[in-house]
């Protein structure tokens, strides 16, 4: 788990949130945030700098220029945010409109806001280099997923089964940046309106660990927790070569095809604990083929992590 104290010292963290408060303000005032979301961002960007280094700078700021915070009046409180890019043809190029989406924001608490913003921030920061692929579909890229549309239509037809996947890593790195958030207690902060902010989410910050997905992040643990995996894995995502991970993985596993067919158990699994819920007979049966797909992912990342040399 990276903490603040791994990367920076206080100097630089106090000069890191001022600037950053300055960029914050800035989106503020261009999208007119209310100041909760306002007063998480002074965190939630110096935090994601701290993850991904100051080489990262430029996009990760780009990111939140970019990608606009909107809150829906949906009420759905299944579904708390979501991330979008939706592909359109201007002069004959495919261009992209993104945003983030708050749902039930009346009712969020703050540490739920934070984690939701930071969750699907990372899924566009992540996606901005190399979005659009265009063969006989155009293809939109979030993470190590794509999302089809038709190539004339631009509607949708489907998500890649690596979605799920894609959410595991996802989920893995918002824990790491929240962690972050949460370390930034142990320092000396001048700015008064991040304190604040700080010791209103702290009680809510001890040991942060993210419960979705929680079956598949299971099965994974391994690999989140791979050297190897993680930081080829996070690097190769943030710059947009998502078929070089294809390669890499199998080559790791020795065995052609390894990360489709983990992705496909994965997503296999996912769908059937949602279909658990309203099956009323034969539900035993349902559970031992969740099992056995689980078991099979699993022989997949067992296999990966026996033959990865650096652990």
């Amino acid at each position: 788990m990276k903490k603040v104290g791994d990367l920076v010292n206080n100097d630089y963290l106090n000069n890191l949130i001022d600037e950053e408060i300055k960029y914050s303000n800035q989106l503020s005032n261009k999208y007119n945030y209310p100041s909760n979301i306002t007063h998480l961002l002074y965190l939630i960007i110096p935090a994601f700098l701290i993850k991904y280094g100051s080489k990262y700078k430029s996009l990760i700021e780009r990111c939140f220029m970019d990608v606009p915070v909107i809150i829906s009046s949906n009420k759905d409180k299944m579904i708390q945010a979501y991330y979008l890019s939706i592909p359109k043809y201007v002069d004959g190029k495919i261009l992209t409109t993104r945003a983030i989406v708050i749902n039930n924001y009346e009712n969020i608490s703050l540490i739920k806001l934070l984690e939701s913003l930071i969750h699907e921030y990372n899924h566009a920061i992540n996606s901005m280099q190399n979005e659009v692929l265009i063969n006989d579909f155009v293809n939109i890229r979030t993470g190590i997923t794509y999302t089809k549309f038709g190539k004339a239509s631009l509607s949708f037809i489907e998500k890649d089964d690596v979605e799920v996947l894609e959410e595991v890593i996802n989920t893995k790195q918002t824990s790491d940046i929240m962690n972050i958030i949460n370390d930034m207690n142990n320092y000396d902060i001048s700015n008064s309106n991040v304190t604040s902010t700080l010791y209103s989410i702290s009680h809510d910050m001890t040991d942060y660990e993210s419960h979705s997905y929680y079956f598949q992040s299971k099965i994974c643990m391994m690999l989140m927790e791979n050297k190897t995996f993680i930081s080829t894995f996070e690097t190769l995502r943030i710059n947009g070569s998502v078929s070089d991970l294809y390669s890499f993985f199998d080559t790791i596993t020795g065995k052609e095809g390894s990360l489709i067919e983990l992705s496909k158990l994965l997503k296999s699994t996912l769908d059937m604990e949602k279909e658990l819920v309203n099956v009323r007979f034969f539900k035993k049966i349902k559970i031992r083929k969740i099992l056995n797909n689980y078991e099979k992912a699993l022989k997949i990342v067992e296999l990966f992590n026996d033959n990865s040399i650096y652990k």
